[in-house]
């Protein structure tokens, strides 16, 4: 028997064949696994890809899907028939990304601090309770995300465009990606050019690099973020009961690396947890709870 775990994105997809005594037998990355990115027809494609990998699945005990949408009933349902028709008769878990981070991250109570393009806290306490605050979306609530950071970005070039702010080095920055002048270039970048979140989170960098050169916009946009980012991990500390110095991980493409922004989130965070790096990645947590799965 053996247990399956993909990590699933919007550009690459990791997928981990395990034994059942947890024994790495397969490792490979493939495209991208978000439907709603590669349309119905190529994540049908996907699937077989994977499956083709992983063998025989009527040998499979679990297979765990982790990744934005993955618990949406579009994926789930390709999945299952996909699944049905390969012989799998295992037990098939779709999680959130936030919830293999987590199972990766540590097996203590505690939580996990994801901030990439958009931003989520989710956490576990000692009687197994589980709570997530934030990943609403960039449209109403991805705090202290890329998307946030590039959106205040926008924000803070506009007014010193219109003289509410006094030049800075962001400004420039920004208006030299935006590749336009004035106030009409990023009214044409935002609203006139087809902009999609990632391409407004793409502007995140911009605040890190002039905030590491001392910039005071960029300075004020991290500290921002990270007061933001630091409510959602209290909130779920609060709702999980977890006791002050609690761990709490910190992942996603802002938080991953040693920078600028991490220090910020650190520092905000300090008071009443303890910041550290996840002992392990995703996708060993979605082979953790597929093996968890079969015991």
């Amino acid at each position: 028997m053996f247990v399956v775990g993909i990590d699933g994105g919007g550009t690459k997809t990791r997928v981990a064949v395990c034994a059942s005594d947890g024994t790495l037998l397969h490792r490979e990355t493939l495209g991208a696994f978000n439907l709603s990115a590669i349309g119905e027809d190529g994540f049908r494609r996907r699937v077989g890809e994977i499956l083709t990998l992983c063998g025989d699945m009527r040998a499979c005990g679990a297979l765990c899907v982790g990744g934005a949408g993955a618990s949406g009933a579009a994926m789930g349902e390709i999945l299952r028939a996909e699944l049905a028709a390969h012989g799998f008769a295992g037990k098939l878990l779709l999680c959130g990304d936030h919830e293999i981070a987590l199972a990766g991250a540590m097996q203590t109570p505690g939580c996990v601090l994801i901030a990439g393009t958009g931003s989520i806290c989710y956490g576990k306490n000692a009687a197994g309770e589980h709570f997530r605050c934030g990943g609403g979306g960039h449209i109403i609530d991805d705090p202290g995300s890329g998307y946030a950071l590039g959106r205040d970005a926008l924000a803070a070039a506009l007014q010193t465009e219109d003289g509410r702010l006094s030049e800075n080095a962001l400004h420039g920055a920004v208006m030299d990606t935006v590749g336009g002048s004035g106030i009409q270039g990023i009214f044409d970048f935002v609203y006139f050019s087809r902009r999609g979140k990632g391409d407004i989170a793409a502007l995140a960098p911009l605040v890190l690099r002039c905030a590491a050169q001392g910039d005071a916009v960029s300075l004020d946009i991290l500290r921002r973020g990270a007061a933001e980012l630091a409510r959602l991990v209290s909130a779920v500390m609060g709702k999980l009961g977890l006791e002050n110095g609690s761990p709490c991980a910190l992942a996603g493409g802002l938080l991953a690396e040693e920078n600028v922004y991490r220090r910020a989130v650190c520092a905000a965070l300090a008071p009443f947890c303890r910041p550290a790096a996840p002992e392990h990645d995703a996708l060993f947590g979605a082979v953790q709870l597929a093996l968890a799965a079969i015991q």
